[in-house]
């Protein structure tokens, strides 16, 4: 069946369609999230929210790629926003925030990613990147100087600038 009938049928809700595009990509989107999480228990939800992402995007899909790419692009982001919230948790260390302040209620309701994410773009792309390939991509100093084209010593020195930049905007925000 072409992408444009395909399409048209998933969008009038036409179960079978979608559950044979679900059957047919499910196995492949797991190994792909699996890749990038390494635990199964999430990368399971993440495929599962992946395909949800899926159906609510497309109506917007406009055949510049194929659904396959759509929907893995869409997997690539729930990725991205899962590490987004690992981080948020990690970046408390980070964060001069009063303990008391710091509950379950905060991380639940998504607000301290939401503040994190005004922290990134108060601090403008440099130091947004250095910090988001340490902490959402995970990347040793070594790796992120790498990367950047930079010495080992000058990306530790843009890392340590980095974080008190953070400190400095999230203090002065929140």
């Amino acid at each position: 069946m072409n992408e444009k009938l395909l399409v048209k049928k998933i969008l009038r809700g036409e179960k079978r369609v979608f559950e044979g595009f679900y059957n047919t990509y499910r196995g492949e989107l797991k190994r792909f999230v699996m890749m990038k999480v390494g635990d199964r228990r999430d990368a399971e939800e993440l495929v599962a929210d992946s395909f949800l992402s899926f159906l609510d995007s497309l109506p917007l899909f406009r055949f510049k790629s194929s659904l396959k790419t759509f929907l893995f692009s869409i997997a690539r982001h729930e990725v991205l926003d899962y590490y987004r919230r690992r981080y948020a948790k990690r970046a408390l260390k980070y964060v001069p925030i009063v303990g008391e302040l710091v509950d379950e209620k905060l991380y639940s309701t998504g607000e301290l990613s939401e503040q994190i994410d005004k922290v990134y773009k108060a601090l403008g792309g440099e130091y947004s990147r250095i910090i988001r390939l340490k902490y959402e991509e995970d990347m040793s100093v070594k790796q992120i100087a790498k990367k950047l084209k930079l010495s080992i010593k000058a990306a530790e020195s843009k890392l340590f600038r980095a974080r008190k930049a953070f400190q400095v905007i999230y203090e002065k925000e929140f």
